[in-house]
Formats: C-alpha cells, sequence, structure tokens
C-alpha cells in the first residue's frame, strides 16, 4: 500500500512537472504578425543586439555579439564561423538614417579579449555620459564603466566592479557614478549546471546592489532574474523572471534595500524592460513561444524564432500594470527579441544573437 501510495505521488509530480513544462515551452501557442508602423532591419548589426539604453538626446547605447560559459557548443561555433565578437553598438534615434556603428574602447587597463558585453545601463551627469555594462568573461562576470567620448566617438574604460558574490549577471541599473543594481541571473556558470538550474526551477538568483564598496544582496533569492531599470522617477526597481514569465515590481527603500511591491503573469518570456520616457511605462522585449527560442539559441544558424514587444502600461505610483499593449510580433524577419527602447515615437528592438529592427510607431 505504502509503494502504491509513493508511487501514486510520484506519477503526479512527475504529470504535474510535464505539464508546466508543455505550457512553458508554449506548444499551444500560435504568432501573429503585426508591426506598429514601418519597419525595416538596420545594415551592419548582424549577430545581436541583446541589450540597449537611450539618452535624453535620443543617442542608443547597444551591447553585441553576447556570449559567455553557459551557452552551448554550437552557440560558440555560430561566434567563430560568423567572427562575431563582443562590440558596443551606437545608433543615433535623432538621425535613423545615419545608420549604426561600433564604438572603439580606449584605456590602458580594458582588454578585448574575452570581452562579452550584456546588459547596459547609461548615466547622464550634466555634459557627460556613462556607461555601465555587464560583461560575462571567461572565468568572472564583472561589470564596466565608461565614460562616452561623443568628440571622438570612443568609449574611455574607467573601472571595473567585482565581488565574492557575482557569479552569472545579466543585466545593469545605475543610480549613481560608483552606484549600480544589477540581476544575478543565476549561480552556475557553465552551460549544464545553467540548464539545470532553469529546468528543476531553482531560484538561485538575486538583486545586487553595489553601494561604492562592494556587492550586497538586496532581494529575495529569485527565479533567474534578468533585465533590470529604474522607474521614471527613480523610486521603483523592474526586473522580470524570464522563465517565471512575471514582470516584478520593487519599492526603493532608503537604504537602496527592494520591497517587493506586485508580480505580473505575462504568459510569454521576458527579457529586458526599458521605460518609456515620456509616460513612464515600460517596454519588453520578449520571447513568445519557448520551444523555438530554446532551438535557436542552441543552433542559432539554422533555428528562427519569433519576436514580440509588450508595452505595459503603468499607474501613476508606478507599482500596478492597468493594460498591457502588443507593439510588435514577427516571425518573418526578426528572431529572438530580447529588448526594444522608444524614443519620439521611433523603436528599436534588439536580439540575442540575430539583427536589430528600426521601427516608425503608430498606434500609441
Amino acid at each position: 500500500m505504502i509503494l502504491k501510495t509513493l508511487f501514486g505521488i510520484a506519477l503526479a509530480l512527475s504529470l504535474t512537472y510535464i505539464f508546466k513544462m508543455v505550457l512553458f515551452l508554449d506548444y499551444h501557442k500560435t504568432v501573429w504578425n503585426h508591426r506598429p508602423g514601418k519597419c525595416h532591419i538596420v545594415e551592419g548589426i548582424d549577430h545581436g543586439s541583446e541589450d540597449m539604453q537611450t539618452t535624453k538626446s535620443g543617442l542608443t547605447f547597444i551591447t553585441s555579439g553576447i556570449d559567455g560559459p553557459f551557452f552551448t557548443s554550437a552557440m560558440k561555433e555560430y561566434h567563430k564561423k560568423n567572427n562575431a565578437r563582443g562590440r558596443i553598438m551606437l545608433f543615433n534615434l535623432e538621425k535613423p538614417a545615419d545608420g549604426v556603428r561600433e564604438l572603439m574602447i580606449v584605456g590602458n587597463q580594458f582588454s578585448y579579449e574575452d570581452f562579452a558585453p550584456h546588459g547596459i545601463s547609461v548615466l547622464e551627469e550634466k555634459d557627460k555620459i556613462f556607461l555601465f555594462v555587464v560583461v560575462h568573461r571567461a572565468e568572472e562576470d564583472t561589470v564596466e564603466k565608461f565614460e562616452f567620448l561623443e568628440k571622438t566617438l570612443e568609449l574611455k574604460h574607467l573601472k571595473t566592479y567585482k565581488g565574492t558574490l557575482v557569479h552569472l549577471l545579466n543585466d545593469v541599473a545605475a543610480t549613481g557614478h560608483e552606484t549600480f543594481y544589477t540581476t544575478e541571473f543565476g549561480y552556475y556558470r557553465n552551460y549544464i549546471g545553467h540548464i539545470l538550474e532553469q529546468f528543476i526551477g531553482l531560484s538561485y538568483g538575486h538583486l545586487l546592489y553595489y553601494d561604492g564598496r562592494d556587492f550586497i544582496p538586496v532581494s529575495e533569492p529569485t527565479y533567474m532574474v534578468n533585465g533590470i531599470t529604474l522607474s521614471k522617477d527613480g523610486r521603483h526597481v523592474y526586473t522580470v523572471s524570464s522563465p517565471g514569465k512575471k514582470f516584478i515590481v520593487y519599492k526603493r527603500e532608503a537604504n537602496n534595500r527592494l520591497t517587493k511591491m506586485n508580480e505580473v503573469e505575462l504568459y510569454t518570456i521576458p527579457d529586458n524592460p526599458t521605460i518609456d520616457p515620456v509616460t513612464g511605462d515600460v517596454l519588453l522585449g520578449c520571447h513568445p513561444i519557448g520551444i523555438k527560442i530554446a532551438k535557436h539559441l542552441n543552433d542559432p544558424g539554422n533555428e528562427s524564432t519569433p519576436s514580440q514587444v509588450l508595452m505595459l502600461h503603468m499607474d501613476k505610483s508606478g507599482t500596478n500594470v492597468t493594460g498591457i499593449t502588443e507593439l510588435l510580433s514577427d516571425n518573418l524577419e526578426l528572431y529572438g527579441s530580447t529588448t526594444a527602447t522608444l524614443y519620439k515615437k521611433r523603436m528599436l528592438v534588439g536580439t540575442v544573437c540575430h539583427k536589430m529592427m528600426y521601427c516608425e510607431v503608430n498606434m500609441l
């Protein structure tokens, strides 16, 4: 009797897990293509535009060539075959016809070797622009700080941030000249550990805060926390759990620790949030069909995957989502959307390891 009971429990748990995985991988979903206006692929950036941030004047800084020990051997072979490498690019949304260009990095302490940029945050102070960038290197993850030299269109490397609590970072949100939040995506940096952490559902992620001296955990353990941004007024932190398919709102306390205020189920895999500078609403690059993005990341040269951009309309408090608008759904040209940024009804949409799209937004 005991064996039958244990078998029944095991069977029920197994079926529940299988059902959850089927829902997570989105076998039941269909993508319907639509765009917010005229869109086209931006020439000159073919191997990823994983994250981007836009200044008040429309300058958009983009990370390209994401890589790391947590990716598959097929992804690494794809990068090698296509001579893909880590780069930071610039696109001016005031002058979209100018296209995209690479920014060269200068500074004696900077090394291009194993440079794989991921999340990015822009800090504007008076007449200067600083970038904080998550970088995956062979042995460790770091946050790198740069100053944008507008006259020469270069990035001057200023500082590298490391810490014993840093394992696998994803994104960063600057709060000051020497302070920022960053997302600890997970614990394991190797591919096998990373996949097990994801599919078993281990909550090994955290939000970390660098207080000018060291990294400190400022949130409860979170299931693979991904992109991060600050609300328009800076009072809240917005982030997502990608495999959890959730948008999460935190309130910033006086000591910069975070109190969870809200969780919103999205029924799609969210990646990186950005803020509409006019309304304070949240743009999300998303992966609407889980099984397709999984196949794409395993074999990006041959497997396509749809792209999706959502706009989450926030209430005046910045805590609650009052509605959701799907700005873009594309299964034709753009594979694996991770992020979008909006400026004067002009939108850029980035991807993990594919191309980048520019759109005129006529539906808001």
